[in-house]
């Protein structure tokens, strides 16, 4: 079996799940391969020793990026906000050019790419970033192709989107590398999807209940989720929460940053999603269940929030009940 080596660059405040996320998942792959020299990670920095992520905790820098001998496999360039400084440093980019040039695979993760995009390796071509930053580097490399809501793309070089996206990139090189059974295994261990439907504005309904600090909205995040096969209008939830519907729009809009009505259209997604994957049951049971009514309407919402067909969805993403993945 081939080892790979992976370089991940790093700098002062850099994202620590950034780092930690793909060398997880390669670690894992070694776990699954029954091989844990699988992938060789070495951290790649502007000199050896410690160095402080944005969250606090130390990192470990193990090369640094002006030694000639270092050839990586893979050369990964994390992200974080600090990315923007580091981007600034004319010799830090310089040596970075110089490491991309001897290395096999490159990419970015999130904020990586603006750092990386520095280099000239992104110019004209398709490249991503974290959805905060997309305008940022649209502005500072005109001639990069910026398409702000992929998870991951690999034009040239590969980037990813925001944070967690360097794990999705990275079960996807280890799927190239290894094949699907292998990145299956990865993505199980790891609790997340082989591979994720949607791109960077996808929804959670779950976030908006962690947000939110209104009691009465809070409630009614609870009672949509609890009751997604009820009428759920918007003059119900004025009803339940006893407040004017007007009221209750206003409130749950500033709370949420969303209407009532796109919210429980994305909760009951979300919940066809899990049915989809792993159930059985026709679309319109699956409808039913979900409070959509009938399977058109399914269909309709299921499109506009997940941008794919359920049929393509189950195709994709069913698995046995009881797997993580």
């Amino acid at each position: 079996m081939r080892r790979r080596s992976v370089g991940i660059v790093v700098f002062d405040g850099v994202q620590g799940l950034d780092v930690h996320g793909p060398a997880d998942a390669f670690y894992f792959a070694g776990y699954a391969l029954g091989d844990e020299t699988a992938y060789a990670v070495e951290l790649v920095g502007r000199e050896v020793g410690p160095l402080a992520t944005a969250g606090g905790p130390r990192l470990h820098v193990d090369r640094t990026i002006d030694d000639p001998a270092l050839r990586p496999d893979l050369l990964l360039v994390a992200g974080g906000r600090s990315a923007l400084t580091a981007a600034e440093d004319e010799v830090f980019v310089g040596h970075l050019a110089d490491l991309a040039a001897r290395s096999g695979e490159v990419g970015s993760i999130c904020s990586g790419a603006l750092l990386l995009a520095e280099t000239g390796l992104l110019d004209d071509r398709q490249a991503t970033t974290h959805w905060a930053l997309a305008d940022e580097l649209r502005r500072r490399r005109p001639k990069v192709d910026v398409e702000s809501n992929l998870i991951f793309i690999r034009d040239g070089a590969w980037t990813s989107a925001g944070v967690t996206a360097g794990i999705d990139l990275s079960i996807e090189l280890v799927r190239l590398h290894h094949g699907a059974e292998i990145a299956t295994e990865v993505a199980k261990n790891m609790v997340v999807y082989l591979q994720r439907a949607g791109g960077q504005d996808q929804f959670s309904s779950h976030l908006a209940v962690r947000q939110s600090t209104n009691p009465t909205v809070t409630d009614l995040l609870a009672h949509i989720a609890d009751h997604l096969d009820e009428d759920l209008t918007v003059p119900a939830l004025a009803a339940h929460a006893r407040m004017s519907e007007r009221s209750l729009q206003r409130v749950f809009s500033k709370e949420t940053g969303t209407s009532p009505g796109r919210y429980v259209e994305r909760c009951r997604v979300e919940e066809a999603r899990r049915l989809l994957e792993l159930g059985d049951d026709g679309l319109a049971g699956v409808a039913r269940r979900c409070g959509f009514g009938t399977a058109e309407t399914l269909i309709r919402s299921f499109v506009r929030v997940v941008e794919i067909t359920p049929a393509e969805y189950r195709a994709r993403f069913s698995r046995p009940a009881g797997h993580g993945v």
